[in-house]
C-alpha cells in the first residue's frame, strides 16, 4: 500500500517528473502525486517536523516511481552511475525512496545545495566539497543530519536522494499494481 504526500503534511511538492521540467525533457508521470509506502512516510512527516523547527520545509521531487519510468530513465541515461538499473528495482518502484531539498518555510525558496536536482555531476556526490560554495556544503550537511536522524539512507552521488533500508522487503511495483499512481500509462 501507497500513501499519498501532500502539502497538508507541511511538504512542498515539485514533481518534476509529471512535467517537461527534469532530465527528460518531457513529462513522464500523468499525474503529479507522491506516494511512499507508511514506514517511509512516516519517516518523511519526522523529518519534515524537525525541518520545521529549524524555519524550514522539505521540498519534494519525487517519491515513488514506477518501474515503468525507471525503464525509461535507464534508457535515457548515457551515465547509469545516476540511475538504478531496473532489473534490481531500485528503491523508488520499491516506495520508500524520495528525492528531495530544503526550503525556507516562508518563502518556499530552495536553499542553496551547489547544484540542481538532477545534476548528474561529480558536484553532486555528497562528499563533495571541492568547487562548492560553503553555504552549499552546510546546507546538504543539515539535510543529510535531518534525514538520517530520521532512519533514512542516503546515495553517495546524489545529495538529493534518500531511501529506506531493508529494500528488499519491498517488492518493486509497476504502474499497473498502482492505480492511483503518478502514470496513466507507460511512457
Amino acid at each position: 500500500m501507497l500513501i499519498p504526500i501532500t502539502d497538508a503534511d507541511g511538504i512542498l511538492l515539485d514533481l518534476r517528473y509529471a512535467s517537461v521540467d527534469n532530465l527528460l525533457g518531457r513529462a513522464i508521470y500523468g499525474r503529479a502525486v507522491a506516494l511512499l509506502r507508511p514506514p517511509a512516510r512516516d519517516a518523511l512527516l519526522a523529518a519534515a517536523r524537525h525541518a520545521a523547527a529549524l524555519g524550514l520545509k522539505l521540498k519534494v521531487f519525487d517519491a515513488f516511481r514506477p518501474l515503468e519510468a525507471q525503464w525509461a530513465f535507464w534508457h535515457a541515461a548515457e551515465d547509469k552511475t545516476f540511475v538504478a538499473d531496473p532489473r534490481g528495482g531500485g528503491t523508488h518502484p520499491r516506495g520508500i525512496a524520495v528525492d528531495l531539498t530544503l526550503a525556507d518555510a516562508v518563502s518556499g525558496e530552495e536553499l542553496a545545495m551547489g547544484t540542481g536536482f538532477d545534476d548528474f555531476t561529480p558536484l553532486s556526490a555528497h562528499d563533495r566539497v571541492e568547487g562548492l560554495p560553503a553555504e552549499a556544503i552546510r546546507n546538504r550537511a543539515l539535510l543529510l543530519g535531518l534525514m538520517t536522524a530520521r532512519g533514512w539512507e542516503h546515495y553517495g552521488p546524489e545529495w538529493w536522494h534518500y531511501h529506506l533500508p531493508g529494500r528488499d522487503n519491498y517488492p518493486a511495483l509497476s504502474a499497473a499494481d498502482v492505480p492511483n499512481g503518478p502514470m496513466d500509462a507507460a511512457p
